[in-house]
């Protein structure tokens, strides 16, 4: 055997391990991406006027009117109208797979139903003028009703 051979025999493992690792670190860079992308959600609605808004919604009937809502909410209402605002920021980083619908899900199922539920009326009430509005809201309600809802985990009892 020569050692052009040999030399080239160890030039092309060397390529073949520094792809192999090149890959290795772009799939660690994305399951970075992706964990920072749930730490980001999380600041997004972890906040107490976030909560308020979603335990106002919970306590009312389902497909009130804008004028109902309105009217059942007060000056709330403002609040709830951010907190559609931010599921309609976040509908787009789900559907592009910036964030993983699988976190997504874990963290605001249920908050994302509850608040389509309650204020699906009233947004296609506005839709009239504004066919798009709170269209992401809608996309992500509707995904998270067609997921089976996930195994609740065991609590261990004191």
């Amino acid at each position: 055997m020569s050692w052009e051979l040999v030399l080239q025999t160890l030039q092309t493992a060397a390529v073949s391990c520094g792809i192999g690792f090149g890959l290795v670190q772009l799939r660690e860079i994305r399951r970075q991406k992706d964990a920072l992308a749930g730490v980001e959600l999380l600041h997004s609605l972890q906040l107490p006027h976030t909560a308020v808004s979603v335990l106002l919604l919970h306590g009312l009937p389902d497909n009130l009117s804008g004028e109902e809502l309105q009217s059942q909410l007060g000056s709330r209402f403002d609040s709830v109208i951010g907190l559609l605002a931010v599921f309609e920021s976040l509908g787009p980083l789900v559907a592009r797979g910036h964030v993983p619908i699988e976190m997504y899900e874990q963290f605001y199922r249920g908050a994302t139903i509850v608040c389509w539920r309650k204020t699906r009326r009233y947004v296609e009430e506005r839709r009239e003028g504004w066919p798009g509005l709170f269209e992401w809201v809608q996309w992500l309600a509707e995904r998270m009703e067609e997921r089976p809802s996930p195994p609740r985990p065991d609590v261990a009892t004191n």
